[in-house]
């Protein structure tokens, strides 16, 4: 697929005056991955993006007919269904789907409808040795196949060779079941495109992880107006002006390659101030990275002599990592153990990459109505450390008017997310008022979201096709 890029020298400078991603990467003393070298910045236009794609409804049908019907969507964790029998629900607008393992190497998913009569299989996860309708008691074995006809007389109709659950595609990456209700939705493996590879870069996989947090928010705004305030550093000037002290929010290099279809990328650095703000003393910016670290133990932290901010602060979250990890990790770049690597693979999973951070997200419609979305946070750690933590199934649940602190597990991030839920629902609004065409996007920072509207826009305009 794609070897090294660098932007077109006939695009203007992509990104604020100062250093970029790339001659950071020029200045780092380890060896750089050269995943972290393949960067590709493109024009993609500057049309308006129309607000029916937020609001009507009309829309959300097209949208989960011809798209949502066709992806590979991320339906579970394989650790959340660890033993055979174990099984999880996983919803997209009007479709449920019982995803099981039903061996200990084999996992599927039936769609959660009773044959007879249409009741929903199962109303929440479990666990059990078959699939048993609490309407009239009709049973499936884990496999899917019939068990039990009940009055069984009465439906000499019936071909019990051909009454099992009908299923979907199932597919694994990374830890991570897949689904798909397309028969010609092309193979998980090529649909991932260079993923995979990438997240084997030293010690990235997201296999050898366990996932330790997982908190479901529920919101009062289009699950594409949740997912686009999470993949671009734009917002982080007024939305989070806290972190403008240690994080270079405008040198954040944003990734689009063309000969990929479902994935974008944002590598924000650390360890520096904002373009927006400052100049700030060194010791400013090495504290307030710390503290972000490391909580208030950072209070009284003096930057080493002849250390730069980021390089110093790279130095401690290798030390933290040490020691929490028990792994070796002196031969990991700055941009690995600091900065937000983070990818975006079509339509709606977010996962960070490097030692940065753990965190994965998912975006979801909240059933068919285009205003109500969710989002889901999980923390996937490295298992040397979630075994010191406890790994977690079931998504503390949160309604759109509850602050994300009364999910404690978040610790640091639940401020940084209310910060966030604050614009969500008065986007939705906002865009319901909007007068003109639509929304309009920066051409550089928020390239990832008019990727992700241009791969959108090949999904819905193509006829629906059924698997």
């Amino acid at each position: 697929m794609s070897s090294t890029k660098k932007s077109p020298s006939h695009l203007p400078r992509m990104g604020a005056d100062g250093p970029s991603v790339q001659e950071m990467l020029d200045q780092e003393t380890r060896p750089v991955p050269n995943a972290l070298r393949d960067t590709s910045s493109v024009l993609l236009g500057t049309e308006p993006i129309a607000k029916e794609r937020y609001t009507s409804a009309d829309f959300a049908k097209t949208e989960m007919s011809r798209m949502w019907s066709r992806v590979w969507q991320m339906a579970c964790r394989e650790e959340d269904i660890p033993q055979v029998g174990d099984y999880q629900l996983y919803e997209i607008g009007d479709t449920s789907l019982i995803v099981a393992r039903v061996t200990d190497d084999e996992i599927r998913a039936f769609y959660n409808v009773c044959l007879h009569r249409g009741r929903k299989l199962c109303d929440a996860s479990g666990h059990g040795v078959n699939f048993r309708c609490p309407f009239h008691g009709f049973t499936w074995n884990l496999d899917g196949t019939i068990k039990t006809l009940t009055n069984e007389w009465d439906f000499s109709h019936v071909e019990k060779e051909e009454f099992s659950l009908p299923e979907a595609r199932v597919g694994r990456w990374g830890g991570f079941v897949f689904v798909t209700l397309s028969d010609e939705t092309e193979p998980l493996e090529s649909y991932l495109e260079e993923i995979p590879s990438i997240y084997e870069t030293r010690g990235w996989s997201l296999s050898e992880r366990t996932k330790v947090v997982h908190v479901e928010k529920h919101y009062d705004c289009n699950w594409k107006v949740a997912l686009e305030a999470f993949i671009e550093s734009f917002h982080v000037v007024a939305t989070h002006p806290g972190a403008m002290t240690y994080l270079g929010d405008a040198f954040t290099q944003y990734d689009v390659w063309p000969d990929r279809r479902h994935s974008t990328r944002m590598i924000s650095p650390r360890g520096m101030h904002s373009p927006n703000v400052g100049p700030l003393p060194d010791e400013t910016v090495y504290r307030a990275g710390v503290r972000a670290l490391l909580g208030d133990a950072a209070e009284s932290a003096k930057i080493p002599e002849g250390k730069t901010p980021r390089a110093a602060m790279a130095d401690v979250k290798r030390a933290f990592l040490k020691e929490t990890l028990a792994r070796e990790v002196d031969h990991l770049t700055d941009c690995e153990v600091l900065d937000t690597i983070q990818y975006h693979i079509f339509p709606n999973l977010v996962c960070w990459a490097g030692y940065g951070s753990y965190l994965v997200y998912r975006f979801r419609p909240n059933g068919s109505d285009p205003d109500r979305s969710i989002m889901e946070i999980m923390f996937l750690a490295p298992d040397s450390e979630s075994k010191r933590l406890q790994p977690v199934k079931t998504p503390t649940r949160l309604g759109p008017d509850e602050s994300h602190h009364n999910a404690p597990q978040l610790g640091g991030y639940a401020a940084v997310f209310d910060e966030d839920l604050s614009n969500l629902a008065a986007v939705q609004e906002g865009l319901k008022s909007m007068k003109g065409t639509g929304v309009i996007l920066g051409n550089y920072q928020e390239m990832r979201i008019r990727r992700f509207h241009q791969i959108l826009d090949e999904y819905v305009s193509e006829p629906e096709k059924r698997g």
